[in-house]
């Protein structure tokens, strides 16, 4: 099972934070583009103001939909890292997910996510995976034989919230041709706690380091780029990176880790500084 619950509480107070804070220094884009930093996320978000009938208070999440494609990448530990500490091996997650921001609680944010995975073992060998979570649940992997990815695969992944505790999940490998989708339902839909917020609702695609605390060893990954990125209000409007975007670094220990930069309105890249050049180069084990 994906370990994200904990890593994602401390990213939803970080998102509240920075919604009552002043805007982060801004980096040179034509796509009016800012830039923060956090020590597990890479990645970027859109904020979509919520809709509704004048005078009528609004029933449902901001955002219905957001879809990306992405490749899912390999990994590997630095030189003579020792492997059979499994201190030095990771996760990596690459996702979207939909969050509302205006809760009673300022400081608790349910939302939708799905994405694929990769794992470093003993041997260095990357695996990968699919999951979904409705936090604030764990995760729940994709069994293989419904739906399976490697690394070097071209994913798509489309998110839909329909309700504060219903929606529906469509992913395809497009190197397969292996489809899945289901509808989901928050896993506790009588508390309060996983009712997603109304309010204004942010678009989530992030690359993920799946850990607590720093670490001695950093891995390295090939870029993940995330193409056709887009979301949908609940009225049908549809918005990407030309109404503007907030990129996230993903810092650890001062040592950056896991940077994004843009490429057009639908499109962006997350690269590791060590590893920007890296195509990858493992056979697929994982099969």
């Amino acid at each position: 099972m994906l370990r994200l619950s904990g890593f994602v509480l401390a990213f939803f107070w970080l998102l509240a934070s920075l919604a009552l804070a002043s805007p982060g220094s801004k980096v040179p884009s034509s796509y009016d583009v800012s830039k923060y930093s956090t020590s597990f996320l890479g990645g970027a978000i859109i904020d979509i103001n919520q809709t509704q009938t004048p005078g009528k208070a609004p029933e449902f999440p901001a955002i219905g939909n957001v879809s990306a494609d992405w490749n899912v990448p390999w990994m590997k530990a630095p030189t003579d890292a020792d492997l059979s500490n499994p201190g030095n091996r990771h996760t990596m997650a690459q996702w979207i997910g939909i969050l509302g921001n205006t809760c009673d609680n300022k400081n608790w944010s349910p939302f939708i996510q799905a994405g694929t995975a990769i794992d470093m073992d003993e041997n260095g060998t990357t695996t990968a995976y699919a999951w979904i979570e409705w936090f604030p649940a764990a995760s729940h992997n994709i069994p293989r034989e419904v739906f399976a990815v490697s690394p070097g695969d071209q994913v798509r992944m489309i998110t839909n919230v329909y309700t504060r505790t219903t929606g529906h999940v469509y992913m395809e490998n497009l190197v397969t041709g292996q489809q899945h989708e289901r509808d989901v339902t928050a896993d506790s839909p009588q508390n309060p706690e996983f009712l997603i917020c109304l309010g204004y609702g942010t678009a989530q695609f992030f690359v993920e380091w799946v850990i607590a605390d720093d670490r001695e060893e950093v891995p390295v990954f090939n870029n993940v780029t995330f193409t056709n990125v887009g979301a949908v209000d609940r009225h049908g409007n549809h918005f990407n990176f030309s109404v503007g975007a907030d990129y996230w670094n993903m810092i650890d220990a001062n040592r950056p880790v896991a940077l994004p930069e843009d490429i057009d309105r639908t499109s962006f890249v997350v690269y590791s500084p060590g590893g920007n050049t890296w195509t990858g180069n493992e056979l697929r084990t994982d099969t």
